[in-house]
């Protein structure tokens, strides 16, 4: 009997220092990841993580896609932090001016290229290579945008620019654009202006009734113009040599990185946020072109 219970005992013991040993190494593994310095994780979407935070740049002065401190804060930013919460991240933007001499080039350089961000937000693949440097990717498309016909008064019962060709009423277009030529080489009449927004103001001040203006014109014209009666043809779709689609970019290497954000942008397109987020800003929705 009492060699039973030694037994007994002996295993006991052997038990708690197993399991003792165990919640040891355990906790030795807790202690030494907490203690890991974000900065030394290679990979940029886990770094990300371990910080709770996503860095993005935009142009700050590109509303209604991206704006320094407003509030709302542009398209781009919020989709951006939709993107970000699915990693349980929250969103920090750098601000990067594209306008300046030396363009979306010197942008990237002094930005995402220094690490001071890690996605930039609001670019279009074109199909200029150049412009990625050799170092850059564009992810999936996440929108499309394009021109859009814009109309009122005794145009405003228009739906096409052969309508308006056939009724012999000027289209307003931005001059030396590609919609300014798809206009000239179709001989549709047409009133030019300097850009987008001087042809907004013509239409608020009535010295034309149909326009052809980038998407986002329309956001900008209704904050500046609030009293005006003009509106986007409905369920205008722009055509097909006049849209592009919307990307982001990150730098080559990130590909673990550039997956999140494509998984997350399909999730988006696919339940409805997306298009919810563009019309609060009365931006036309389009998903990617193909």
């Amino acid at each position: 009997m009492t060699d039973e219970i030694l037994k007994w005992e002996l295993n006991v013991r052997k038990l708690f220092a197993l399991y003792g040993l165990t919640f040891f190494l355990a906790l030795t593994s807790v202690v030494v990841w907490a203690q890991t310095d974000p900065d030394e994780i290679a990979d940029t979407l886990e770094r990300s993580k371990a910080k709770g935070k996503l860095l993005a740049c935009a142009d700050p002065y590109s509303f209604p896609s991206a704006a320094q401190n407003t509030d709302p804060p542009g398209y781009d930013v919020e989709i951006m932090r939709e993107i970000a919460k699915r990693g349980g991240m929250r969103l920090e933007m750098v601000w990067a001016d594209t306008g300046t001499r030396g363009g979306t080039s010197r942008a990237f350089r002094n930005s995402i290229l220094k690490k001071r961000c890690d996605v930039f937000l609001g670019m279009s693949d074109g199909g200029d290579d150049d412009m990625l440097m050799g170092q850059l990717a564009f992810t999936k498309p996440y929108l499309g945008m394009g021109y859009v016909l814009v109309v009122q008064g005794k145009a405003a019962d228009k739906k096409s620019l052969s309508e308006l060709k056939d009724a012999n009423i000027k289209v307003g277009v931005p001059m030396s654009t590609p919609i300014d030529d798809y206009l000239f080489s179709r001989d549709i009449p047409r009133s030019l202006y300097l850009d987008n927004r001087r042809i907004m103001q013509g239409m608020a001040n009535g010295e034309i009734d149909a326009s052809m203006v980038w998407a986002t014109a329309i956001s900008v014209a209704r904050s500046e113009f609030p009293d005006a009666k003009f509106h986007m043809v409905d369920g205008y779709v722009p055509e097909a040599d006049q849209r592009w689609n919307l990307n982001f970019i990150v730098r080559k290497q990130d590909q673990s990185l550039m997956k999140f954000i494509d998984t997350a942008v399909a999730e988006l397109l696919a339940n409805g946020k997306m298009k919810q987020i563009l019309e609060n800003y009365n931006v036309p929705f389009y998903p990617p072109f193909s």
